[in-house]
C-alpha cells in the first residue's frame, strides 16, 4: 500500500486483491468491506471481511464513522452496489479504496479462498 494519502479509487483484479490482502494480513490499516445483504455474507465470504450491508438502515451514517486514513477493498455481489457505494465513499472524504472486478462472483471464479459458515 502506498505510504501517501494520495488519493486511490481503482479496481483491481481478484487476484491482485488477494495477494494485497495476503501482504497486509495484519495491517490494521487494510479494511475488507463486504457490502452485500448480512444472510449473503454469513453463508461466505472473503477472509478477513467486515459486513456493511448495503441495505441496511442508516448505511451512509455507517460510512460516516470509517476512519479517512485507511485503505479499503470493497465487494458487492457483481458490481451494481459497488458502483454506488465507491461514489458515497467519496463523497464523504473516503479516497482510498480498491474496488475487486467482478465483485464476489469474479472472487469465486477466480477460485479463491473464502471463509464458509
Amino acid at each position: 500500500m502506498p505510504e501517501t494519502e494520495k488519493e486511490i479509487t481503482t479496481t483491481i483484479s481478484p487476484k491482485t486483491a488477494f495477494k494485497l490482502i495476503e501482504e497486509h494480513q495484519d495491517d490494521s490499516n487494510l479494511v475488507i468491506l463486504d457490502i452485500r445483504p448480512h444472510n449473503e455474507f454469513e453463508m461466505e465470504h472473503i477472509h478477513g471481511a467486515i459486513n456493511l450491508d448495503y441495505e441496511g438502515h442508516e448505511f451512509r451514517k455507517k460510512v460516516e464513522k470509517y476512519d479517512k486514513t485507511k485503505h479499503y477493498i470493497i465487494y458487492c455481489r457483481s458490481g451494481v452496489r459497488g458502483e454506488y457505494f465507491m461514489g458515497i465513499m467519496n463523497e464523504l472524504g473516503i479516497h482510498q479504496f480498491y474496488n475487486i472486478l467482478g465483485d464476489f462472483v469474479g472472487w469465486k471464479v477466480s477460485k479463491l479462498p473464502l471463509d464458509i459458515s
